[in-house]
């Protein structure tokens, strides 16, 4: 019989039943139950202590973001605190342009030919037409060698895409004097691949930097390929000791193709949602089918085959399992044996390389697709597709789910989160030390500068030093007070060329490292004429030095002025050298001797398009910054797809450009962004982000205004306002180095409740601070740029005072003239109670005429009277806004 014992820690109790509890047992109902309860004691007491270490003590997981796309598993969902990120600066030796030949005329073209100077970023085509090495070279953009010191590190690398080869020869990256190569995967036929070479020399060695069939050893090829983004990196003895040990994604991610100089600017990381599947208004959708909401659609098969649905693209990692799950209605019940959901991945190349099955399975799949990605994909696409077998009818897809892993999640929308960072981080270019810091402190973050950029622009004063053959010396007349005397500075020019130190006084495009260690105020520069403009004869002013500074090139006007064509290389070298009569232009691309804009008027504003020289310095002494930040960074528990980059502007505001059927577009032709745009991520209007939706925003996957980045999206005319005032968060196009996120989270309770209890106080203050700020929203007033209408572009811009009175200044030019044209609408806020009169000006492009602008209380602002649109002259006395 069973012996009774108690519920919980299993105690002995007297069966009183039974003729054996005549007698006691002491071992049974004393020692054993003494056990037992001292056991229990102990389990209890561990699970206590154990409770409350988590309640007591703080515990957090460190953890490293790496640079590019990763999986990160945490233990719990909790938000990621950031300890640090350091800097990082590159110097691209080769510059921005390069003067680029063929090695023989006779057995190889060159498509853009040969003696040619332009920018590194353009595609060139090379073909090697016979049995003979063949092979472009890249020299400094006057036509002389690149010089590799003695003792000193490099790496070589360009990116090359063969399009088509035979023969048993390879086309190689690298460079002459002896120095060597190494070869692209000639088994990758159109696809662009970075190759990379390093090497040292022990003497100072002049070299070129060749791509091509070369050091063949008498093993040939004919080939055609292209060649693009080629650099030339100085590295510290270290690294290059271990770029060997480095895959080639560590080294495009180590060493990207950067323009001149670039540190660590704007850095992110986001944290893709759970859900990976974008919503169906972020993509292209067939006519036929009709979009419910951001996870659900109908869609009508008609017995052809159609993909209904491709989203945008979305980062993929490689080797790895993913589930896709969707739901399929049709007349109300579930059908997987008809319209389905599938994920298409591609490679680097854009080539196709995964095609799942997708949700359906010839009438035996539940909805679910877990697969496998190969180790070369790069990006995916989910899809809807009505195959040409499907019952014919309207097909109901609802929650598209696309998550890690191999476990069926139930759905959510996709949210990701995101941390950026806007602040540029240097290191020293070679070795990687003193580089600045990022740190968080009481929920501000915080940079650790040692370094610093100035920019040669017209914050400045420029003086005349000396003349010689060739070239001048001029001086940056800014005392550099907080730079450090023992650490040279980096300087580059217009296009990009690494300077020197030396004697600007004798050489052009050096600088004067005496003036930058010793006492004097300013730093000399060596400035070619053919920069310049100015003849040996020529001493020119501050002024003129500044206006070279800012873009724009002296000429002497006279030797052709009645046509009115001449410019700095018509006639040619033409210099000016004290008599004649001066004129300035400006490159049109800011580099190229194209030549715009010729004027008599000596030009105080900086040329459009022109990258200005620059300097980036160490500072004496470190200082303390606040820099710009936005939003958080959370992980789920279990699998997180963290992507970690460089390049993201936040909120920059964007004047949308309006075509005649209404569509608005972010990023176009008109009104570009500041910077070529590779990914529009976050759209605002008046401050409140939009969200894509059936009332027509939209964020195609394919390039439109390929001038401003291949990156762009569109407002349907109903969903378009242009009263309001629009901004967008965004990457940049151009490249810069990526480095870690060094952070942790919170891994027990006691992290967990410290880490809200700070946020809460944190979140307080800064409440407490705006509301004092915004006692009258418009205590702080800004200037507000509309969407300006009827063709008109240009300056124009508004705002409200905390008095709640308007002002309206501006320049528009090229618009509809006549009467009752509207300019643009002011938004509730910003209306009169009546409508109100200004008069203002319009130029004819040689005289200015009188205009009436009326504004009404919806807010219009009509132009009268106008005859001519070279511009209008608008600045309006303000007026009370009373709705």
């Amino acid at each position: 019989m069973t012996n009774p014992v108690t519920p919980n820690i299993g105690l002995n109790k007297i069966d009183r039943t039974s003729p054996s509890t005549t007698y006691f047992d002491l071992e049974k109902y004393i020692d054993q139950n003494a056990d037992a309860v001292d056991r229990f004691a102990g389990e209890t007491n561990e699970s206590i202590n154990a409770l409350g270490k988590r309640l007591d003590t703080e515990e957090r997981r460190e953890v490293v973001l790496q640079p590019g796309l990763q999986i990160v598993n945490a233990e719990r969902s909790a938000p990621f605190k950031l300890s640090g990120i350091k800097g990082r600066t590159l110097v691209n030796l080769a510059g921005r342009r390069t003067n680029r030949s063929v090695s023989n005329p006779a057995t190889t073209t060159l498509s853009v030919g040969s003696g040619t100077t332009g920018n590194n970023t353009e595609a060139i085509n090379v073909a090697v037409t016979n049995k003979d090495e063949g092979y472009i070279i890249y020299r400094q953009v006057g036509g002389s060698a690149f010089l590799a010191l003695a003792g000193k590190y490099y790496v070589i690398s360009a990116e090359v895409k063969i399009n088509s080869i035979s023969g048993s020869g390879l086309v190689k990256v690298g460079a002459n004097a002896a120095i060597g190569a190494d070869a692209v995967d000639k088994t990758k036929l159109g696809v662009w691949q970075r190759i990379y070479y390093g090497f040292t020399k022990s003497v100072d060695t002049a070299f070129d930097i060749i791509v091509g069939v070369c050091y063949a050893g008498g093993v040939y090829a004919a080939v055609n390929f292209d060649v693009k983004n080629v650099s030339l990196y100085e590295i510290s003895q270290s690294e290059y000791n271990s770029i060997t040990s480095y895959s080639s994604e560590q080294m495009v991610i180590k060493y990207p193709y950067v323009d001149s100089i670039q540190p660590v600017r704007n850095p992110y990381v986001i944290r893709y949602g759970d859900n990976l599947a974008p919503t169906l208004f972020e993509g292209s959708v067939e006519s036929s089918t009709k979009v419910l909401s951001e996870y659900s659609a109908i869609v009508k098969a008609t017995g052809a085959t159609i993909v209904e649905y491709r989203s945008k693209l979305i980062p993929a990692i490689p080797n790895t399992n993913y589930t896709l799950r969707a739901k399929i209605t049709l007349n109300g019940l579930e059908k997987y044996d008809g319209v389905y959901v599938d994920v298409l991945g591609y490679d680097e190349a854009g080539f196709y390389v995964l095609d799942t099955p997708g949700t359906s399975v010839s009438g035996t799949g539940n909805g679910t697709d877990i697969f496998v990605t190969p180790a070369n994909i790069k990006t995916m696409e989910v899809r809807i597709v009505a195959p040409q077998g499907a019952t014919v009818g309207d097909y109901v897809i609802e929650d598209i789910t696309l998550n890690l892993g191999v476990t069926v999640k139930t759905h959510n929308p996709r949210e990701d989160y995101i941390l950026t960072l806007q602040t540029d981080l240097y290191s020293d270019p070679v070795t990687g030390m003193n580089a600045d810091e990022v740190f968080e402190k009481g929920g501000q973050y915080t940079k650790l500068a040692k370094w610093k950029k100035l920019v040669f622009d017209f914050n400045h004063q420029y003086g005349y030093f000396n003349s010689y053959s060739g070239g001048k010396c001029v001086r940056l007349l800014t005392d550099i007070v907080d730079r450090n005397k023992t650490n040279q500075p980096v300087v580059t020019k217009y296009d990009g060329t690494y300077l020197k130190g030396g004697l600007p006084s004798s050489a052009v495009d050096l600088y004067s490292t005496a003036d930058w260690g010793g006492g004097a105020i300013g730093l000399g520069i060596g400035v070619s004429s053919a920069d310049s403009g100015w003849g040996d004869n020529y001493t020119p002013t501050p002024d003129e030095i500044k206006a070279f500074f800012m873009g724009w090139t002296m000429y002497n006007g006279s030797a052709i002025i009645s046509e009115g064509l001449q410019t700095p290389d018509n006639p040619v070298n033409n210099l000016y050298n004290g008599t004649g009569i001066k004129l300035w232009a400006r490159r049109l691309d800011g580099v190229n001797r194209i030549w715009v804009d010729g004027t008599f008027t000596l030009p105080t504003i900086q040329a459009p398009n022109w990258t200005p020289y620059q300097l980036v310095y160490r500072l004496a002494t470190p200082t303390v910054e606040p820099i710009v930040s936005e939003g958080t960074l959370t992980f789920n528990e279990g699998d997180n797809l963290i992507e970690v980059g460089t390049g993201i502007v936040v909120r920059e505001s964007n004047q949308l450009s309006v075509a005649s059927n209404g569509v608005a577009t972010f990023n176009g032709a008109k009104y570009p962004l500041k910077n070529k745009a590779s990914l529009l991520i976050e759209f605002y209007r008046n401050g409140m982000r939009i969200t894509p939706d059936s009332s027509g925003f939209r964020t195609p996957g394919s390039a439109l205004e390929v001038s401003n980045g291949p990156a762009w999206a569109s407002v349907n005319k109903e969903k378009f306002d242009p009263s309001a005032a629009y901004s967008v968060t965004y990457l940049m196009l151009d490249k810069s180095p990526i480095v870690p996120f060094t952070g942790s989270y919170a891994a027990n309770e006691m992290s967990m409740f410290q880490e809200l209890t700070g946020t809460v106080q944190q979140n307080a203050t800064a409440v407490s601070v705006l509301m004092n700020k915004k006692a009258d929203k418009y205590s702080q007033p800004g200037w507000i740029s509309p969407t300006l209408l009827n063709s008109w572009t240009g300056i124009l811009r508004y705002r409200r005072d905390s008095l709640g009175n308007v002002y309206i200044v501006g320049r528009p030019e090229g618009g509809t003239t006549g009467n009752g044209v509207l300019l643009f609408t002011l938004p509730e806020g910003y209306r009169p109670s009546d409508v109100i009169v200004f008069g203002s000006l319009w130029s004819s492009g040689s005289a200015l005429l009188p205009l009436e602008i009326t504004i009404n209380t919806l807010g219009h602002v009509q132009i009268w009277n106008v005859g001519g649109n070279a511009y209008l002259d608008i600045c309006l006395p303000s007026f009370l806004a009373e709705q």
